[in-house]
């Protein structure tokens, strides 16, 4: 479909006022460069989203693919991911902690012998 001017112009108006939150009769007030401006800013950002989650859908049928074909490389890749979004160091500390819970509790249990039951 070939836009006209004016649908164009709308369109801009328009799409500034929803995603600024103004009113469209105020953003038509206003310099039609600024209008214009922002609009591109705002399609640049949608763009840029796109591309994004288009990246994470091809990551997810990476892993996905892996996971099918060489589940052991998917502990590999999850630890990758995990340094890059800085959440692993927080994940081992934890996990050192629980980990000292369960041994004090182990440490902390009588083994029980068979001379030591009242059955």
């Amino acid at each position: 479909m070939e836009w006209t001017y004016e649908q164009y112009v709308r369109r801009v108006i328009v799409v500034c006022a929803k995603e600024l939150g103004q009113r469209v009769d105020v953003v038509a007030r206003s310099p039609f460069a600024l209008s214009l401006w922002s609009y591109h800013e705002l399609m640049t950002m949608e763009e840029e989203e796109r591309v994004r989650r288009l990246g994470e859908r091809t990551d997810m049928a990476g892993m996905v693919a892996i996971a099918f074909h060489q589940p052991a490389d998917l502990q590999k890749m999850e630890m990758r991911y995990l340094k890059a979004a800085g959440q692993l160091s927080h994940m081992m500390d934890n996990a050192r902690e629980r980990m000292k819970k369960m041994m004090q509790a182990h440490e902390s249990v009588q083994p029980v012998t068979r001379g030591d039951t009242d059955g």
